[in-house]
């Protein structure tokens, strides 16, 4: 869910550190800290490919409201369409006055997709606006609401038949396309909103509706944009080279398939602690803490503390929740390259690791990974190689109400657990207008069977486990997944693409009917839209 913004400064937080503003780490960005980085950036005047001098523009583009008047970077137009529309290349509307800011623009995604040895016919059609803006440079708003009607690949639709859920997506529908002669497609909105305001010079506080991510990789082990949006309230207090955000959430422990009609679905709670530090230019440490929990008739105002540990909290209360504990970290070496990582610790105990003996309760995830930019001397040729990991049961808990999940979705990775992963990610930028995208993983998942419970599915209780020791990842129905897929596209103008992609995906199981085999290939067009390409 990155948009092309967010690779860019990512971009520039590893060619430029000492002028990135910022923690990459958290994902999402201020515009304000966008335009900052853009302007010091751009006062550099020397040594700066042209290339680069391009992405600065489109990140002036995007984040125009926060550009001086009269810079060379903020381009209006003489003859905006209808002498009000599309002032600027970015926006489709726009108002700009001393203590107000509005952008409105559309969104839209149009695709269409054939698969190897499958009648139905792949599509997505989605249609929307959204609308930012702020008020005396202190209150901040944003907001957008996408239409959807969409058919997914058959590795896709068994994830949506097993788990009740669209990656991503909350409450859906069945629907049939006459257009596209498919009669097993899904209805869907999407909507992400959110009010903030900067309490104090260091301090903002937001409210709203969607998804968070932290780290510095493709996956997160600790939160990642892979479940559906949910209601949220952050505060982000930053000084200096401190970064320090609660996030507190209300998630669901179910999907609403399983929900009768009229039926309000059940709410479990998530409050988290990320402190990130930039600890110098080149490296950053962040320290994770989360508890997800449930109560039947009130929320445990205790979690509300913005800075006591929740293992504290946890001890005061004799509470059952559910604790993680996780440390991220990235560094930034020979001024063009990026080693990252994670460790997410479930449960652990030091003396069952040493001994060996495959403790079920020692449930850690790890991450490792490095990026490096203009790959052999060549201009935005961006690599990126990543290894992720979870041991059995991570993530799950005795209650599956309190399983780190939402609308039966995980928080972190993908995966869930049991799995061990290889990604590999080659980008490639032209000129500005075209980009090359090859991106392949090799993952190795142990899967439940019907009746035994492995530890692959954080949705089940830990408590239904097969042993107590002996534990290891790809235990259970051990499955090898190789998946491989290129992305072309070309910007026509700001954040319009048109895209074609290929794909294949190839599932070989020690249980013959879990083998899966995805050829597939798709073209579209989408404007100031980033759809969900997950890799699982």
């Amino acid at each position: 869910m990155r948009s092309h913004a967010s690779f860019l400064l990512e971009r520039f937080g590893i060619l430029h550190p000492a002028l990135h503003q910022g923690h990459s780490s958290i994902g999402g960005y201020f515009r304000q800290d966008a335009a900052s980085t853009v302007l010091k950036i751009d006062s550099l005047n020397s040594g700066l490919a042209k290339s680069e001098l391009g992405d600065l523009q489109f990140l002036a583009n995007d984040n125009n409201e926060w550009i001086p008047s009269g810079h060379r970077l903020l381009i209006r137009r003489k003859k905006p369409l209808a002498k009000v529309l599309y002032a600027t290349p970015a926006h489709l509307f726009e108002v700009n006055t001393r203590d107000f800011h509005l952008r409105l623009n559309p969104m839209l995604n149009l695709t269409v997709g054939e698969q190897q040895d499958n009648q139905h016919r792949t599509y997505q059609n989605q249609r929307g606006l959204e609308l930012r803006g702020d008020i005396d440079q202190k209150v901040y708003f944003y907001t957008n609401l996408v239409e959807s009607q969409a058919a997914f690949s058959n590795y896709e639709v068994q994830f949506i038949r097993n788990f009740k859920a669209i990656p991503g997506i909350g409450f859906y529908k069945l629907f049939n396309s006459k257009t596209f002669k498919n009669t097993a497609g899904y209805d869907f909105n999407i909507a992400t909103a959110y009010l903030g305001a900067k309490v104090t010079k260091h301090i903002a506080l937001e409210l709203g509706h969607g998804r968070h991510f932290i780290g510095n990789g493709y996956r997160s082990m600790l939160l990642s944009d892979f479940a559906a949006p949910a209601f949220y309230l952050k505060l982000n207090t930053r000084f200096k080279r401190f970064h320090y955000q609660n996030l507190f959430l209300e998630l669901s422990p179910v999907s609403q398939v399983d929900i009768p009609d009229g039926t309000i679905l059940p709410k479990k709670y998530a409050a988290m602690h990320y402190l990130s530090i930039k600890a110098t230019d080149r490296l950053s440490l962040g320290f994770f803490e989360t508890t997800v929990f449930h109560r039947s008739k009130q929320f445990e105002w205790q979690y509300l503390n913005p800075v006591i540990f929740y293992r504290t909290v946890e001890g005061m209360i004799g509470s059952p929740d559910n604790v993680l504990l996780g440390f991220n970290f990235s560094y930034n070496l020979l001024k063009k390259s990026q080693l990252y990582g994670q460790f997410l610790f479930d449960e652990f105990r030091l003396a069952e690791v040493f001994g060996n003996r495959g403790w079920w309760a020692n449930k850690q995830g790890f991450q490792f990974g490095v990026k490096h930019l203009n790959t052999c001397g060549i201009d935005h040729l961006d690599v990126q190689l990543e290894f992720n990991a979870a041991r059995p049961y991570t993530y799950a808990h005795s209650a599956p109400e309190d399983s780190y999940t939402h609308y039966n979705q995980a928080l972190a990775h993908p995966l869930g657990a049991n799995f061990r992963e290889l990604l590999g990610i080659l980008r490639y930028q032209y000129h500005n207008k075209w980009f090359f995208t090859a991106s392949m993983a090799y993952m190795l998942k142990g899967d439940d069977t019907a009746a035994q419970n492995w530890g692959g599915n954080p949705l089940i209780s830990y408590n239904s486990r097969v042993q107590e020791y002996g534990n290891k990842i790809g235990q259970g129905i051990e499955s090898y997944t190789t998946f491989a897929r290129f992305d072309v596209s070309w910007m026509w103008s700001h954040n319009l693409f048109i895209d074609a992609s290929v794909l294949h995906r190839r599932k070989n199981s020690q249980s013959a009917e879990l083998d899966m085999h995805t050829n597939w290939f798709k073209v579209g067009m989408r404007m100031n839209l980033w759809p969900q390409e997950v890799i699982f």
